[in-house]
């Protein structure tokens, strides 16, 4: 299989991913800095590079196109993309605003078109959905999905596109698309009926030059089934980096930390008790929270998919990514 990856920044990961999963397939790169480019093929093993992302999507041989560049350029490219009939994995947000995603929606052409949701790929992810479509906690009372980052708390960081708002940048598109959609996707894709969602800039002494975009957020939302779904998100977290995941039901709750790992519980006179996973791609060890973990897994499946010409249902497509990035548009303060 031939992959071309748009982007060396999170690109240079999910082709690193690809090439952890079956050696074979040859992956080729774009990148506006040419000597990223180089890197990142020294670094992957890579087939080589292109001169422009066009050539890139136009390469007779290309099976599947990676488009991780900022995303305010996922929209053009990712047209071009369904005009040649390729298949495309657009690194999320897929857009920039809702109005983007349903241009892109009428471009799609039957090609296989996902949006890098990997999380929804996770072991863990699949346990914490199978409890709730079982019923096994009862009726979903809350989920909580939390990220906390230390970005902006590194005297060593310099400030990327995503601190910008013409290049889509912020936290609501970067990281609150992955959060609304796990929460929707272990619930079962339920309806939202209301909602809040309210950001914050903080431009300390750390952040040259200011962050145009929202650094932090939180948000608060009810389904159709009156759950509570809640989201943080801190990138100001000195020391500390994480990603949890918690579940509350009537009858029992479950939470994920990528520091504590996995644990549950069906009584409220007993601890909570880990659980134990198994990763079913243990010699792979690329990436430190359990959203770059999941980078692995989604790349099988994709390798799989395209050979088998069967789309795993697990993918989240565009319509899914609109729905979601139009929960955050309506309900943002």
């Amino acid at each position: 299989m031939k992959i071309g990856i748009i982007g060396t920044g999170f690109g240079k990961m999910i082709g690193l991913n690809f090439k952890a999963v079956d050696p074979l397939c040859q992956i080729y790169f774009f990148s506006r800095d040419k000597e990223k480019a180089k890197t990142a093929c020294r670094e992957t093993g890579c087939q080589g590079t292109f001169d422009t992302w066009q050539e890139l999507v136009q390469s007779p041989g290309i099976d599947l196109v990676v488009i991780a560049s900022p995303s305010y350029l996922h929209k053009e490219m990712f047209e071009f993309v369904a005009k040649n009939k390729k298949a495309a994995l657009i690194e999320k947000p897929a857009a920039v605003t809702t109005k983007d995603m349903a241009a892109m929606m009428r471009c799609e052409t039957g090609e296989l078109a996902v949006v890098n949701h990997e999380g929804r790929f996770h072991p863990v992810v699949s346990y914490i959905k199978d409890l709730v479509a079982q019923g096994r906690l009862g009726e979903i009372l809350t989920a909580r999905i939390g990220a906390y980052l230390n970005w902006y708390t590194n005297p060593e960081y310099k400030g990327t596109w995503n601190d910008l708002k013409k290049f889509g940048g912020g936290q609501l598109l970067s990281l609150g698309t992955h959060q609304i959609d796990l929460a929707r996707f272990v619930l079962g894709m339920p309806k939202i009926k209301s909602g809040s969602v309210q950001t914050r800039i903080f431009s300390g002494p750390r952040i040259h030059p200011p962050a145009e975009t929202e650094t932090q957020f939180s948000a608060h939302f009810l389904t159709e089934n009156k759950t509570s779904i809640q989201l943080f998100n801190d990138t100001y977290c000195f020391g500390y980096k994480n990603f949890t995941i918690d579940v509350i039901g009537s009858n029992g709750t479950v939470i994920y930390s990528d520091l504590t790992g996995l644990k549950i519980t069906y009584s409220n006179n007993e601890p909570l008790q880990t659980v134990e996973w198994v990763d079913p791609l243990p010699e792979i060890k690329l990436g430190n929270s359990i959203l770059t973990k999941s980078m692995k897994y989604m790349a099988k499946a994709l390798i799989e998919s395209i050979s088998d010409n069967k789309p795993n249902p697990n993918f989240c497509t565009l319509e899914q990514a609109r729905d979601n990035l139009e929960i955050l548009e309506r309900f943002k303060q």
